[in-house]
C-alpha cells in the first residue's frame, strides 16, 4: 500500500519523500479495507481506487491547505467526514494543523478516532453531530480557519453548512464533482448573502476515472449573518 501512495501520479510534489507520512497514509488505507469488511464505511474497496480516490485525492486538497496555512498552526474542520476522507489524510500530511472531523453517524466516529490513534495521527480528533446544530454554538461558529467537504450536497446547500463554521479571512475548500460548474453558477446568492467569495476553481483528474474533479477556494469576507445555518429541512427544501 505504501508503494502505491509513494508512486502515485497524483502525488502532490509537496509530499514526496516523506516517508513517515507514507506510512501513516497507509495505515489509514489498511484500516479502512479492514474494517469495510465489517460495516459499509465505502463503496470503494479496491486497493488502488483507495489510493486514488480517497487517499491522494485528499492530498490534493491537503496541497492547498499547506499552500494557505504557510506552516502557521491552523485548524480546519472537515464537514461529513464519513470514512475520514479527506480529514484524516490532511490532518496525517499537515502536522502544524489541529483537525476537526464532524459526522452525524457516531460508529463512523468511533471509527475514525480509532483510525487515527492506529495511524499515529495525534492532532485529529472526530465529533458527532449535526452541521447546522454545531454551527451555531460558541465553540464552533467562526472557530476554524479553514473547512472541507467532499460529496455531502449541492454548493449553494454545503455553502450554508460550512461557511458559519469558518472565520472572517478564513477559507472553505470544496471538493466537487463532474457538476461543478452548475453548482457554482447556482451558487452566487448564497456567496453574497453568506458573505464569501469564490476565489479560483482548480480542475483535475485522478487515474480509473474519467470524469473531472474540482476543488473550489471559496474565501469568507464577512460574518455569516444571524439565522444561518437554518434547518436542513429548510436548507434543502430551499437552498439560497
Amino acid at each position: 500500500m505504501k508503494d502505491k501512495i509513494l508512486r502515485h501520479p497524483c502525488l502532490p510534489a509537496r509530499f514526496s519523500g516523506n516517508d513517515a507520512l507514507f506510512d501513516r497514509l497507509s495505515a489509514v488505507a489498511e484500516c479502512l479495507i479492514e474494517a469495510n469488511r465489517k460495516f459499509n464505511l465505502t463503496a470503494i474497496t479496491d486497493p488502488d481506487e483507495i489510493v486514488s480516490k480517497h487517499i491522494v485525492d485528499s492530498l490534493i486538497a491537503a496541497d492547498l491547505v499547506a499552500e494557505a496555512a504557510e506552516d502557521r498552526p491552523s485548524s480546519l474542520i472537515d464537514i461529513g467526514s464519513g470514512a475520514g476522507f479527506p480529514s484524516l489524510p490532511i490532518a496525517a500530511a499537515l502536522p502544524h494543523l489541529n483537525v476537526t472531523a464532524l459526522d452525524s453517524t457516531a460508529k463512523k466516529c468511533t471509527y475514525m478516532n480509532e483510525t487515527a490513534k492506529s495511524a499515529s495521527i495525534p492532532h485529529f480528533r472526530a465529533i458527532s453531530g449535526r452541521a447546522e446544530d454545531l454551527a451555531v454554538q460558541k465553540t464552533h461558529r467562526d472557530a476554524y480557519d479553514f473547512a472541507t467537504a467532499r460529496a455531502v450536497a449541492n454548493l449553494p446547500v454545503l455553502l450554508e453548512l460550512c461557511l458559519p463554521f469558518v472565520k472572517v479571512g478564513g477559507i472553505f475548500f470544496a471538493l466537487k464533482g463532474k457538476n461543478a460548474p452548475e453548482e457554482i453558477k447556482a451558487s452566487k446568492n448564497a456567496l453574497s448573502k453568506l458573505g464569501a467569495k469564490l476565489e479560483k476553481t482548480d480542475e483535475y483528474r485522478i487515474p480509473g476515472d474519467d470524469s473531472p474533479r474540482y476543488l473550489l477556494t471559496i474565501r469568507k469576507i464577512s460574518p455569516t449573518p444571524a439565522g444561518f445555518p437554518r434547518h436542513y429541512s429548510q436548507i434543502s427544501k430551499k437552498p439560497l
